[in-house]
């Protein structure tokens, strides 16, 4: 018996948040905007803004006189806790794995599944490569049990001219009401935005300025097993009854319908 695991996440929300901004941002030209005060595209990264300028501190020859990355946008998942009710896994199933599957996922670089939330490397693609090889002409199946999370983000701007972060915060508000539809198109739920203004840092010898944004969201990760010991398809969804309390611990559905809607 061989088992192979891989990680499906609806949304990779922070490395697409980050990529969605910089492409966004740059369509409304912030260097015509801000007079020539900063580029079309600020440095936006998977951390805070005052971390990497602290950073630009140290690593300097001169620390009184080093390159500032200001203004940035940084990008920071900062919770993730199960959704209230969605105990152990929305739900359960037993799904082919076919070899149309396999060949998808092999035409796809690591680095692009990882951006896509397909945690899989190639060591683990070729491992079931073969063991749908050896299974022949009997079909190969995983295991999938689905999560949902609940899971906020907070985007961070800073800059040292006022002017520059009232901009950036109506730019970035705009790009993140789009951002909410494209995380809703690419199968998260709930998603919600919430702004936080007139943030202020004096600790580097001159006043910053920032602003920030907490995007929350429902999450769906997929804890895949490739199992070449099944035999058969079934699947299952928590039970309750109308009270509330947990019934029969799995509850059948057809083998054609998907994982039901929250």
């Amino acid at each position: 018996m061989s088992i192979e695991h891989f990680i499906q996440v609806a949304v990779n929300q922070k490395k697409h948040a980050i990529d969605f901004l910089e492409q966004t941002i740059k369509e409304y030209h912030m260097n015509e905007l801000t007079n020539g005060h900063m580029g079309d595209t600020p440095s936006v990264n998977g951390v805070h803004p005052l971390a990497l300028e602290y950073g630009a501190i140290i690593s300097a020859d001169d620390p009184t006189n080093y390159t500032s990355i200001l203004p940035a946008v940084g990008v920071e998942l900062i919770n993730d806790s199960p959704m209230p009710g969605a105990l152990l896994g929305r739900g359960f199933k037993v799904e082919e794995v076919t070899q149309d599957f396999i060949d998808e996922v092999t035409a796809i670089n690591m680095k692009d599944r990882y951006d896509n939330g397909m945690i899989m490397s190639d060591k683990t693609l070729t491992a079931i490569q073969a063991m749908k090889t050896a299974k022949g002409s009997e079909k190969l199946y995983a295991r999938r049990k689905r999560y949902l999370q609940d899971q906020t983000m907070v985007i961070s701007m800073w800059s040292d001219h006022i002017e520059i972060t009232d901009m950036l915060y109506l730019v970035i508000h705009g790009a993140l009401k789009r951002l909410m539809d494209d995380f809703s198109q690419n199968g998260a739920k709930n998603v919600t935005v919430r702004g936080e203004q007139a943030l202020y840092n004096y600790e580097f010898g001159r006043t910053l300025f920032g602003s920030e944004f907490n995007i929350t969201l429902v999450n769906s990760i997929q804890n895949v097993a490739v199992d070449d010991s099944l035999e058969t398809i079934k699947s299952y969804e928590h039970h309750f009854d109308e009270t509330g309390k947990e019934g029969p611990r799995f509850q059948p559905i057809a083998e054609d319908e998907p994982y039901p809607e929250e």
